[in-house]
């Protein structure tokens, strides 16, 4: 007994831990080769680790592992919608109204388009609809990995920036809405369908202000530049995850309106902690490599065909949207075109959206997931690249990206 409790094992047995370790590893080796090799986004590298371990090939990962390591998923997009708020200027809108029409303009034509598609191939109203809220979004993960990489600045770059928030803002909203009404259609409780909705949205609202006015208070008593301000933040955004699971409210709409506040009350550019982007960015990796991990093999053969319609249309819809209304908000035919494709990429955000939808009712999950996560498997690979092509399109990028 005591030998059992000294010596190791044989044969030596792996474990979660060293599990975790290699796919950290293998995606980061992946990341820098398509960077260097390819010249691709390293995000690309990261989504194609995650397929590699996951059950579409080697298997040594699943969706059942995903819960394990919700709370890193959640964690990293907190962290990016947070900084992705505190983008948002909405001073811009009276400034330039258009831009705000541009945005309702390019999200209200990707839902139509990809709802009368899904109609068309016959699939029901509720289905249709929440797969059109899904992909209203624009991956904010994608974007600020792949804007920070190329340290792209300019005018499409920040107008890219506040619709991608808005997008989020719109997503999160409208299906949030449709599992209210999903309450009266499937439960037949409709005071339930009209109250759960206003809770979620008021809640975010809520915490989201709350985040904002403890995030004020440290940064008065805390130097936010250095080590300790990134365990600071690091402290802040899980207490707020915390809270919001308590509350079941969220978790991807207080941080942005968190950041929104404090850009608001303080529209200088906001410094962050040196170790809080290095921290984060592992966080990243992980973010990309574990959606790429949840892609099953079986779902995403069964809504591969629609989602491939639907992704041609939803990028139609985002493009057509900014280009029509370029002229008028200030952008060229070349910088409205560019901005379009990038807003192409969808990953981590509409994963965890279906993923809500699917815990309160499953058997609407399982018919929604297929097309969702067939949808992501595409644009984890082509949604980096469509917006390094966009921003380098629109001559944003820094010297040095070639």
């Amino acid at each position: 007994m005591l030998e059992s409790t000294i010596w190791p094992a044989w044969p030596l047995q792996g474990n979660d831990l060293m599990r975790l370790a290699v796919a950290l590893l293998l995606a980061a080796v992946c990341g820098e080769a398509v960077a260097r090799v390819l010249r691709l986004p390293r995000v690309t590298g990261y989504s194609l680790a995650g397929m590699l371990m996951g059950p579409a090939l080697l298997g040594w990962f699943g969706p059942e592992d995903l819960s394990a390591v919700r709370i890193a998923i959640d964690l990293a997009l907190a962290l990016l919608l947070f900084e992705l708020g505190v983008r948002l200027d909405v001073r811009w809108f009276r400034a330039n109204p258009w831009v705000l029409v541009s945005s309702a303009s390019e999200a209200g034509l990707a839902f139509v388009l990809t709802y009368f598609l899904m109609r068309g191939m016959g699939y029901s109203n509720g289905l249709a609809a929440t797969v059109g809220a899904i992909a209203i979004g624009t991956s904010p993960s994608v974007v600020m990995r792949v804007a920070a990489e190329l340290r792209a600045e300019g005018q499409v770059t920040q107008r890219l920036f506040v619709l991608c928030a808005l997008n989020v803002a719109y997503s999160v909203v409208l299906s949030k809405l449709i599992v209210g009404g999903m309450h009266g259609v499937f439960r037949g409780d409709w005071l339930v369908g009209v109250l759960h909705p206003v809770y979620l949205l008021a809640g975010s609202l809520i915490v989201g202000a709350a985040l904002a006015l403890a995030f004020q208070v440290l940064r008065r008593a805390f130097d936010l530049s250095d080590e300790q301000g990134a365990v600071v933040l690091f402290g802040l955004l899980l207490l707020t995850l915390s809270l919001l699971d308590m509350l079941r409210l969220p978790g991807m709409l207080a941080p942005l309106i968190a950041g929104a506040i404090i850009k608001y009350r303080d529209p200088r550019p906001h410094l962050w902690p040196r170790h809080f982007g290095t921290a984060g960015g592992v966080l990243v990796i992980a973010l990309f490599m574990l959606t790429g991990m949840s892609l099953v093999p079986g779902q995403v053969a069964a809504g591969g065909v629609a989602a491939v319609v639907l992704l041609v249309a939803r990028v139609i819809g985002k493009s057509a949207g900014v280009v029509l209304l370029g002229p008028v908000s200030g952008l060229s035919f070349r910088q409205a075109a560019a901005l379009g494709l990038t807003l192409a990429p969808m990953s981590g955000m509409a994963f965890l959206l279906t993923e809500d939808i699917r815990v309160i009712y499953p058997a609407f999950g399982a018919q929604l997931a297929p097309i969702v996560l067939s949808m992501v498997a595409v644009l984890e690979l082509l949604g980096p690249v469509a917006v390094q092509w966009g921003l380098r399109i629109a001559g944003e990028t820094r010297a040095g990206d070639k």
